[in-house]
This record gives structure tokens, C-alpha cells and sequence, in this order.
């Protein structure tokens, strides 16, 4: 007897808002370590010289988390991709977006490269770094392949 299963499709709409809501709380942990280490953003680039609650609220945000403002669009987004048609393609775009400015933060931020040196290794601060770089990569796919789905979809009904 052949018993035949069709293949399991990737939802990757749930896997970017679930990955958009994993970021948030990595970046909450990020933000109490920062805050109680006082790791303000440093970078080549963007630098206010504010303590690091200060530039979390209204700066740059902290060496390991993105500031206020990124964090409440980024729950914003979030919503809006629960919606369907539009309002859900602005926020999966939205959120593909973030991915993108969170994966260049965690780049250009001089702490980044500070706790993954050996000799200034911090294992709590590596792996809110580890993991943030990880979350902005996996949303970006997600994002990408919803992006991509969608349009297929799209494309499918007009026909």
C-alpha cells in the first residue's frame, strides 16, 4: 500500500516573526548586561559618549542590543506581519529590513570584536553577540523566502 504525503512547506512568515520575537529578547538580555557593564555603543562611525541606559533610550542603542526606537518598530513589525496581504508584506519586508541594520550593527559595533578576541573573551556578553548575529542572519532568510513566496503566490492567482 503506497501512501502518499505531500512535502512539508517551509512557513517561513512563522519563522521570521518567531525570530523577530527571539531577537527582542536577546536584545533585552543584551540591553540589562550592557546597562549594568555600562557598554555604551562604540563605533568607527556613530559614537555620543553617553552611558549606556542613556544611548539605549536615546542614542545609538548599547554594544549589544539596538536602541528603544528599533526595538518598538521591531514589535510593531511584528504585528503587521501577523495581517494579511499588505499590511503583512509591509511588516515581513520591515522586519527583513531590521535583519539587515541589526546583522550591519553587530558588525561595525568595536565591542563585536572585543568579547570574540581570546584574550578579552566574556562568555555572557560572546553569546548575546553570537546569538544576535545569528537571529538579524536567520531573519533576513526568512524574510527573503517570504518575500519570495509571496510573490509567487502572486503571481499564481493573476494567472
Amino acid at each position: 500500500m503506497h501512501v502518499s504525503r505531500s512535502k512539508p512547506k517551509l512557513n517561513a512568515k512563522m519563522g521570521l516573526i518567531v525570530t523577530s520575537i527571539l531577537s527582542l529578547v536577546n536584545a533585552g538580555i543584551g540591553t540589562a548586561i550592557a546597562v549594568k557593564e555600562n557598554l555604551p555603543s562604540i563605533t568607527p562611525v556613530f559614537t555620543t559618549g553617553k552611558p549606556a541606559l542613556e544611548d539605549f533610550l536615546t542614542g545609538n542603542g548599547t554594544a549589544l542590543s539596538p536602541p528603544l526606537y528599533l526595538c518598538i518598530a521591531t514589535l510593531l513589525l511584528i504585528v503587521l506581519a501577523f495581517l494579511p496581504k499588505w499590511p503583512g508584506m509591509v511588516g515581513v519586508v520591515g522586519l527583513t529590513i531590521l535583519g539587515v541594520i541589526f546583522l550591519l550593527g553587530e558588525f561595525i559595533e568595536t565591542n563585536t570584536y572585543r568579547v570574540l578576541n581570546p584574550v578579552t573573551f566574556n562568555l555572557p556578553v560572546a553569546l548575546v553577540v553570537l546569538t544576535e548575529i545569528v537571529l538579524a542572519q536567520l531573519m533576513i532568510a526568512f524574510g527573503v523566502i517570504t518575500i519570495i513566496q509571496e510573490r509567487h503566490a502572486h503571481r499564481q492567482a493573476a494567472r
